[in-house]
């Protein structure tokens, strides 16, 4: 994200990053909230992920998502989803790394869980 952009020039460069976020998640068919002038993403995972396997496995591949725990009021009730940033990444490093996670999610989590 270019810190020296106005208003437009934000919702512009916001559009153009939730297009990559739909041309990366949108053909697996996975569950993102969004919002299209916002700089990031709630992307309810898919069965059987869990937020806490996902994000190590992310991580595994250089990439960091932060865990719906991190938001969640009551931890008994906390969805399995992760909150992916839009604004810090490249464009194309940033659509890189979603393709990368859309991988990730359709192979689904290793056989030991972790």
């Amino acid at each position: 994200m270019d810190v020296g952009l106005d208003g437009e020039g934000k919702r512009a460069d916001a559009a153009r990053r939730q297009a990559l976020l739909a041309e990366a998640l949108g053909p697996g068919g996975f569950c993102v909230r969004t919002d299209p002038r916002a700089y990031f993403a709630w992307w309810e995972l898919p069965a059987p992920w869990r937020a806490d396997t996902f994000t190590a496995a992310a991580a595994a591949h250089g990439i960091a998502v932060t865990p719906g725990t991190a938001f969640a009021v009551d931890p008994r009730r906390t969805p399995d989803a992760v909150r992916l940033g839009l604004a810090s990444a490249p464009e194309a490093e940033l659509l890189r790394a979603l393709r990368t996670l859309a991988a990730v999610a359709a192979a689904g989590p290793p056989a030991d869980g972790r």
